[in-house]
């Protein structure tokens, strides 16, 4: 014992580095356990509309969604969402939402606000419809 208190005392950097990275670690670990939201890759999202009827919800510009949507998603912009104006989403409570953004910052207040109304499962789409296009996954375009 008396040379573990040693081995402290003289690497104190040393230990306190490791103790850190250690609680970091643990931290990253557990964090996802008590999100009520999860990143999802596209190939999880496809899972979740297949095998539990997810509702895709894209935050982005009604021109950026008429340039290429996945299907079957409903389009309310960010700034709605802010203010509270998701009634026509109210009806898929029960069901996973997945969440298409254009702006990382702003994915926390965006889930908080889902929460708030009632939802219990959100999640958001990793890279956002970026990458869904390079993977060469549907998309619908509307014509102007």
């Amino acid at each position: 014992m008396q040379d573990v208190i040693f081995f402290f005392n003289e690497h104190i950097i040393l230990c306190s580095i490791w103790f850190f990275s250690f609680i970091a670690v643990i931290f990253f670990m557990t964090k996802n356990i008590f999100l009520k939201s999860k990143i999802i890759n596209n190939f999880q999202a496809i899972e979740l509309i297949n095998r539990d009827k997810a509702i895709i919800i894209d935050t982005r510009s009604k021109e950026s969604f008429k340039t290429g949507h996945i299907m079957n998603s409903i389009n309310i912009p960010l700034k709605n969402i802010f203010l509270g104006n998701i009634e026509e989403v109210q009806i898929y409570k029960m069901f996973p939402i997945i969440l298409i953004l254009n702006d990382t910052y702003s994915e926390n207040k965006c889930i908080q606000e889902f929460l708030k109304h009632g939802f219990k499962y959100v999640y958001i789409l990793k890279n956002g419809i970026y990458y869904w296009d390079i993977e060469h996954l549907p998309l619908v375009v509307k014509n102007k």
